[in-house]
């Protein structure tokens, strides 16, 4: 046998618990369910950060988000940070890279030997901003996040070149062409003489919102065959303050019953039409004769609350927002097999390095998958690690997945405290009961030892514009009525936000 390829399948904002490997009702993904049953499925993985770009400068680099200072969208890699691809790269293994990766700025190729993208994501054009991140200060609310419940259900019948989106077309067209190119890419790498080994990347960007999808894959669940949310209040007032402070600026209070089963509809449709898209990537790779060599890994760079707790989108740390499916399969590894470890994302880099044979440099944050799945005894630390620095936050919060319990430190107010394998559904918050003290203390020891959390949340709100000149940490003491006058009257740059 040849050394064996690589191909990781990445969608985008995949719910960690809706397919049908997970057991769920209603959502169909047979390809992915295949997919499982001839690898090994983790049903507990999570991103380093919920929300596309600093998830996915996390698993290109495998380091945090915070180490290289990926606070958000727009935030550009710097490119003298090495990743995964370019280490394939420079060791003589090809990478390729179709589709989303949302690299920002200049740095598009990530390190890939070549890529073909649709969609690019510009950088700020000053990091540090000169302007205050409107997104993290008391008043914002974001429009269009309200719009895109309201619109949701069937995709208009067009056509589009996919490098554009709205809520009457979404993200199909693009996830269609970039389905086509890596089929095509598969078909001549099928019909190559030469057997080296080669690295492939395919970003889609499907189920993420807008949350319209063709009318097959819609009228597959609407209006019967719909999972209502639990704990879907708009508003809820029982959520953590920080969470509802993150609930206001979606917007989307007095969202009625019908506005979320037409949305969760076309969410599941979506999924179910990524998953067809991957089913015609593998069917290409058997038709080539390439699929018994070639290790796949299918995982998605975040979730989406899809209105559980009352929220929509990501940026929180539960469940559904932070969790992500991940899936492993190849040449000579277990088949059927269920892990119940923590992992994370961050462990992308050395479980790819690890299947080309490479060895992981020492200050790579993560840990190879392919122990686990071997059921090799691992050095790897019995938690993982999430953060965010981004929008709809005033502070930063840190998730640690610690055996049964989730732990979530907000900067700047009271943790959360949950006990999974007794309460899935985060219901209960322990963090006030007094018996569970040592556990607040481990999690709360075991972040610190990953990184100091208000020294990391100090650098992000400086590198988003949020700290003054003198110090003044405008998330305490500036709305947006105030930046919006202050972009009038010359204290602010009239920098646009960009997200």
């Amino acid at each position: 046998m040849n050394n064996p390829n690589i191909l990781v399948l990445c969608s985008d904002e995949h719910h960690p618990f809706m397919s049908g490997y997970r057991n769920h009702p209603y959502v169909q993904t047979p390809n992915l369910d295949a997919l499982a049953a001839s690898g090994t499925h983790f049903t507990d993985a999570y991103c380093n950060s919920p929300v596309c770009v600093p998830s996915r400068m996390s698993f290109m680099t495998g380091k945090y988000a915070s180490d290289v200072g990926s606070w958000f969208l727009h935030v550009p890699l710097d490119r003298s940070e090495m990743t995964w691809s370019r280490r394939l790269h420079e060791a003589g293994i090809p990478s390729t890279m179709i589709g989303k990766l949302d690299m920002c700025g200049p740095y598009q190729d990530a390190g890939f030997s070549e890529h073909r993208i649709l969609k690019y994501r510009p950088a700020w054009s000053e990091y540090p901003r000169q302007t205050p991140f409107a997104p993290r200060l008391e008043g914002y609310v974001r429009p269009d996040k309200l719009a895109h419940i309201k619109n949701s259900g069937i995709r208009e019948p067009a056509v589009t070149d996919g490098s554009d989106f709205n809520d009457r077309y979404g993200f199909w067209d693009h996830d269609r062409i970039i389905t086509d190119w890596a089929v095509d890419w598969i078909r001549n790498k099928g019909g190559s003489e030469s057997a080296a080994p080669w690295a492939l990347y395919v970003g889609l960007i499907f189920p993420h919102w807008p949350f319209c999808v063709p009318e097959e894959y819609f009228e597959q669940y609407y209006p019967d065959k719909v999972q209502m949310p639990f704990d879907a209040s708009f508003p809820n007032e029982d959520l953590h303050p920080a969470l509802r402070h993150f609930q206001k600026g979606q917007g989307t209070e007095g969202i009625t019953d019908e506005d979320v089963r037409r949305t969760v509809a076309a969410y599941y449709g979506m999924i179910t039409a990524t998953d067809a898209m991957i089913g015609r990537i593998i069917d290409e790779l058997k038709a080539q004769g390439l699929y018994e060599n070639t290790y796949i890994i299918y995982t998605s760079d975040h979730g989406e609350s899809a209105g559980e707790h009352g929220l929509f989108y990501k940026q929180c740390s539960y469940e559904g927002s932070v969790g992500v499916p991940l899936i492993v399969s190849g040449p000579g590894l277990p088949t059927g097999q269920q892990r119940t470890e923590p992992v994370s994302l961050v462990d992308l880099y050395p479980t790819v390095l690890d299947m080309a044979g490479l060895e992981t440099e020492p200050d790579r944050r993560g840990h190879s998958w392919l122990p686990l799945i071997q059921g090799s005894v691992t050095d790897r630390p019995n938690w993982v690690v999430s953060e965010h620095h981004g929008n709809f936050f005033k502070d930063s919060w840190y998730m640690i997945r610690m055996g049964n319990y989730k732990y979530t430190y907000y900067c700047n107010d009271r943790p959360t405290l949950y006990d999974l394998a007794n309460d899935p559904r985060e219901m209960t918050d322990l963090a006030p009961e007094p018996d569970y003290a040592d556990v607040l203390g481990e999690c709360e020891q075991a972040l610190r030892s990953v990184l100091d959390p208000e020294a990391v949340a100090l650098q992000a709100k400086r590198d988003l514009g949020l700290i003054g000149p003198d110090g003044e940490d405008y998330t305490r003491t500036l709305t947006v009525d105030d930046l919006r006058a202050g972009r009038q009257n010359g204290r602010f740059k009239p920098e646009p936000d960009l997200i």
